[in-house]
């Protein structure tokens, strides 16, 4: 163990406490296995707040150089007992990303206090998509496996919420999707009419929940291609992904428009018509669109819950069982029918009134 910072027992250390450094002092009778737990959630807080930082164990929190009492054996077995700790996690910590020193403790007259020791464990900067967690591997968005996220922050290290949890995959994953995006805008200078960039700018956009950048993008997109009914049509729904339903609509009636009206068009037009509770007018935009593609079943469904909607039950479950006829495992217009014929009951009107 080769000694290159002096701590000198009771005295200050120079460094204060933040962001980028901790201080922990260790009263145990088994210091190395308290030593080793403050390790794992140290470590996890700084790689999960992407910073580089130092721990110092041995240190109160006012800078008060204490030092922990560690034999040979126990330091060496800190070593250890750190790094089999920190494969337990799933993905690993390599080795590689922190790195444990134990220096010794001196008394007022630069004399070196027998097993005194301060032990510092410096983490390095990494930039992840997920997050770290104890001993229980990661945290996805839709998956939990144990263990605790924790996150350095100021001066604590602080163990996340689920909300918080959300939160952070929630930013990471934006972050993740403004690096593609300036991948794809610089790609987009050398190829400004590379319609596959464009299609991958307006995905991202999406997530991100972008509006501005939608327009912007489907607006080029429709001027490479003012005749394809499909890029107006996508992006209706993209803006209705976002829950502009208005602007949706307005990009449907300039298809309509520009465009001959067809299937697709007018399908769209009904969803949102619908969603919207504009109900007449979502069930006259099914039935046209049914007239440019009578095998459909799918719009039959869609008719059969506007007339549902509209109280009209006898017309609904006529449009669930041509649905039907046309695909006899359709799953949503087996639902839908049976969704219709509970309504139906209690509101009081018998099954035999039905054809």
């Amino acid at each position: 163990m080769t000694q290159q910072i002096k701590f000198i027992q009771e005295e200050i250390f120079h460094r204060e406490e933040g962001k980028y450094v901790e201080f922990k002092s260790v009263e145990s009778q088994k210091p190395v296995n308290k030593i080793v737990d403050h390790a794992e959630e140290y470590i996890i807080g700084f790689l999960n707040a992407s910073v580089e930082g130092d721990i110092y164990l041995g240190i109160n929190d006012s800078g008060n150089i204490k030092g922990i009492t560690l034999n040979r054996s126990q330091r060496d077995e800190i070593q250890k007992k750190i790094t089999d700790k920190l494969m337990t996690i799933d993905p690993v910590i390599p080795p590689s990303f922190y790195g444990v020193n134990i220096y010794f403790v001196h008394d007022s007259e630069y004399k070196q206090i027998e097993d005194l020791c301060i032990v510092q464990i410096k983490v390095s900067q990494v930039e992840e998509d997920y997050l770290y967690k104890t001993s229980g591997g990661i945290h996805w968005l839709y998956e939990t496996n144990g263990g605790s996220n924790y996150f350095k922050n100021a001066s604590s290290c602080i163990k996340l919420n689920n909300q918080q949890i959300e939160k952070e995959i929630k930013y990471r994953h934006q972050k993740h999707l403004r690096k593609e995006l300036k991948t794809i805008n610089n790609q987009l200078l050398k190829y400004p009419n590379n319609i596959q960039l464009l299609i991958k700018k307006v995905e991202i956009a999406k997530f991100m929940n972008d509006i501005e950048l939608i327009d912007e993008t489907y607006k080029q997109l429709i001027l490479l291609k003012p005749d394809s009914s499909k890029t107006r049509v996508a992006y209706a729904s993209a803006r209705k992904s976002i829950g502009d339903f208005e602007g949706a609509l307005s990009v449907l009636n300039d298809a309509l428009q520009v465009n001959k009206p067809n299937s697709d068009i007018l399908k769209a037009r009904g969803e949102i018509l619908l969603i919207s509770k504009r109900t007449d007018e979502a069930l006259k935009c099914y039935q046209d669109a049914l007239k440019f593609n009578p095998d459909d079943y799918t719009i039959m469904t869609q008719i059969g819950i506007a007339f549902r909607e509209l109280g009209k039950y006898k017309e609904s479950i006529i449009f669930f069982n041509y649905a039907l006829l046309k695909s006899p495992s359709y799953r949503a217009a087996k639902y839908e029918k049976k969704k219709t014929y509970s309504k139906m009951f209690q509101g009081g009107i018998g099954i035999n009134t039905i054809s």
